[in-house]
């Protein structure tokens, strides 16, 4: 696994050349902190005004940026993740981030630096992109277990929350628990992983806060993740630790495969149709983007609805589509179409197989299928009798 994990980082950060025209480094001047501050800003390939993105923002930036960038573009290639603005504050001091014992809370520099990214940074992004609702952190060590912190608000700055390898206060996970148990008003995605390899002090607390914030059932509104990874660098469960909280995260935007088919699909006895759109609108409530829905998933319901008799689903899903982008191709008419001929209605299937003729074709859907379609209504019509033939 860990060598799979390394050749799939080698992989995509050979692919930061190619991201470097997105890539702009900037120096920020900063009230709270009283100081400039260097970050950098990755836009996404065909970066449009008109559409919001996801922000992640990534502290420890300076080892946590590219990797970062890396299983983002790597995710989104597959469209198992939408496109996203990543902004990465670099060169942060230690007392910024670092959480002294006795108070157990930011406090000086660490209070200014927790202020600075929610009432300086992220605003000033907002003013210069379209963000999304979705807004992540993802950060390593002391900076790890500051970014918690952000969860004691009831309407929290961030909704996804990377926390790596944290340098952790143990008896503080206990009233992270009550807010994790009390809910917020979105979603909130949580994760944490931690490593042993020579971290073991750090990671022994690490569990320890860990057991503290579990301690009480988190709220429905809480997905919560941990990464024990024991046997594990420091390093590798950093990139590890990026991907598979990415992976965790995005996981309902990611396209329908088998097991999601098999599991929640070909089961479904009706509402095939209804499960494709909550779907997508799951995808618009988590992450504040409006996603085109795919060809992929758009069969995936026709064939669950045709193996369910779920025939209402197939006239719900041709509406769908058409509304959804695809009105200049065959799908609509072609799905339409088949309800008819499947609920004996054999007039209104043909006129929409000929409708559906007339347009591009898609997949499977081909005009020569389609005229097969229709050949076969028509052979199948009785046959209209001459005017000798009624009168004998």
């Amino acid at each position: 696994m860990m060598k799979n994990s390394f050749i799939l980082f080698f992989l995509t950060f050979c692919t930061l050349q190619s991201a470097v025209a997105q890539y702009t480094t900037e120096t920020f001047s900063s009230a709270k902190l009283e100081r400039k501050q260097k970050i950098g800003i990755y836009k996404p390939d065909n970066y449009s005004d008109k559409q919001a993105y996801p922000l992640l923002v990534v502290l420890n930036a300076n080892s946590l940026m590219e990797p970062t960038i890396s299983a983002v573009r790597y995710y989104e290639r597959f469209q198992e993740m939408p496109p996203c603005i990543i902004v990465g504050v670099f060169d942060q001091r230690l007392e910024d981030v670092a959480i002294i014992d006795e108070v157990a809370r930011p406090m000086n520099e660490s209070a200014r630096f927790f202020e600075f990214l929610a009432t300086e940074l992220v605003p000033y992004i907002q003013g210069k992109y379209p963000i999304a609702a979705l807004k992540g952190l993802i950060a390593s060590e002391e900076a790890a277990f500051l970014i918690n912190y952000y969860m004691l608000s009831q309407k929290p700055s961030f909704n996804m929350i990377v926390s790596l390898n944290p340098i952790a206060i143990p008896r503080v996970g206990e009233q992270l628990s009550e807010a994790l148990a009390a809910g917020f008003p979105q979603r909130l995605f949580y994760y944490m992983a931690t490593a042993d390899v020579e971290n073991k002090l750090n990671y022994d607390t690490a569990v320890r806060f860990e057991g503290f914030l579990r301690a009480t059932p988190a709220h429905e509104s809480v997905e919560y993740h941990f990464a024990n990874m024991k046997g594990t660098t420091v390093n590798a469960a950093k990139l590890q630790g990026i991907a598979q909280a990415l992976d965790m995260c995005f996981d309902i935007y990611k396209p329908i495969g088998g097991k999601e088919y098999k599991t929640k699909m070909e089961t479904l006895p009706t509402g095939v149709f209804e499960y494709l759109q909550d779907k997508y609108k799951t995808i618009e409530t988590y992450f504040g983007v409006k996603k085109k829905p795919l060809v992929n998933d758009i069969l995936a319901t026709y064939t669950a609805a045709k193996s369910a008799a779920d025939w209402d689903s197939l006239k719900k899903l041709s509406k769908y589509v058409d509304d959804a982008g695809y009105k200049d191709t065959a799908m609509p008419g072609f799905f339409m179409a088949e309800y008819y001929e499947k609920t004996s209605d054999p007039k209104k299937a043909l006129k929409m197989y000929q409708k559906a003729y007339t347009k591009s074709e898609i997949d499977f859907i081909t005009l020569d299928f389609v005229n097969e379609r229709i050949t076969q209504l028509k052979g199948n019509a009785p046959s209209k009798k001459s005017k000798k033939e009624k009168e004998k």
